[in-house]
């Protein structure tokens, strides 16, 4: 009787319950992969270059601006650095990279 249960269950069992289950199931995990490729790309981080160049040109050329102004380049300057930053930082560390150790070589092992 147990087994025939067992049987069962097991013929009754859903395929999407076996799936995989690595992420990116979230209903908005499509748009959010978007966005973020798109402020990651190459168009994205010439408009930060542009936008860091143009902002610092103008608080130290601008003179005397009202506190609205500064706070908008300010502003500009902040966003060019978030938007530059992923950009930056892989160019600095070399993501992606990857380094193996020449064949016959025994990693972690010491003498």
């Amino acid at each position: 009787m147990l087994a025939g249960l067992a049987l069962m269950l097991l013929l009754a069992a859903e395929p999407s319950l076996a799936a995989s289950t690595s992420g990116g199931g979230l209903p908005f995990d499509g748009w959010l992969t978007k966005i973020r490729n798109s402020i990651t790309g190459p168009f994205a981080f010439t408009v930060a270059i542009i936008g860091l160049v143009a902002a610092g040109a103008a608080l130290i050329f601008g003179g005397d601006m009202n506190g609205f102004m500064r706070t908008l380049i300010f502003m500009v300057l902040v966003l060019s650095f978030v938007v530059a930053a992923q950009n930056t930082y892989t160019a600095i560390t070399g993501k992606g990279a990857e380094i193996t150790p020449p064949t016959g070589v025994e990693v972690g092992v010491t003498p």
